[in-house]
C-alpha cells in the first residue's frame, strides 16, 4: 500500500514537473521531482532495498514516458541512485535539512552525469536515431518518392538534383 501511494505521489509530481513548470512565464531550471522521491525512498530506513528499487524503477520509467527520453534511461539511473542512497545511509546518518539538501544536490549532479552517459550509450550522436540523421533519411525518402512520381508520369528527374533543391545532403 505504501508503494502504491508513493508511486501515485511520484506520478503527480512528474506531471507537475512536465506541465506546470514548463508553462512558467520565464525559463528556469526545473528540479527533478522524481529523483527527490527516489532519494526519499532510498534514504528512508522504512523501505527495504528491493521495494526501494521497484519504486525507483517505476518512477524512472514514468519519468521516461512523461519526458520523452529513451525508455529505460531514467529507470536505470533512478535504480542506481536508490541503491547508492541506501548504501550511503549505512555509512552516514543523513539527518537534518542541511545534510539532506547537500545529499540531494550531490545526488542530482551524479544522476545528471549518469543520464548523459547512459543516453550517449543508448542513442549516440551518429546513430540512426539522432535528429540529424532522421532529417537526412526523411529528405532522402521524399526525394525518392518525388522521383518515383516523376518517373511514373514520364518526366525524368534525377534524385540527387531533386534532393539538392530540397537542401538534403547526400553522402
Amino acid at each position: 500500500m505504501r508503494s502504491a501511494v508513493t508511486l501515485a505521489v511520484a506520478y503527480l509530481l512528474l506531471i507537475l514537473q512536465s506541465t506546470v513548470l514548463e508553462l512558467a512565464p520565464m525559463r528556469m531550471a526545473t528540479p527533478s521531482l522524481g529523483l527527490l522521491v527516489v532519494l526519499h525512498v532510498g534514504l528512508s530506513s522504512k523501505w527495504t532495498i528491493s521495494s526501494a528499487a521497484v519504486v525507483a524503477f517505476v518512477t524512472g520509467y514514468l519519468f521516461d514516458l512523461v519526458s520523452g527520453a529513451p525508455q529505460g534511461v531514467h529507470a536505470f539511473v533512478f535504480v542506481l541512485m536508490a541503491v547508492c542512497a541506501r548504501l550511503l545511509t549505512t555509512r552516514v546518518a543523513v539527518q537534518g535539512i542541511v545534510l539532506g539538501a547537500a545529499t540531494s544536490f550531490v545526488a542530482s549532479l551524479l544522476a545528471s552525469a549518469l543520464v548523459v552517459i547512459v543516453r550517449a550509450q543508448v542513442a549516440p550522436e551518429g546513430s540512426a536515431c539522432s535528429a540529424g540523421s532522421t532529417a537526412r533519411w526523411t529528405a532522402r525518402a521524399r526525394a525518392w518518392a518525388s522521383s518515383a512520381d516523376h518517373a511514373r508520369s514520364g518526366i525524368r528527374c534525377d534524385a540527387r538534383s531533386r534532393a539538392a533543391e530540397m537542401g538534403a545532403p547526400w553522402r
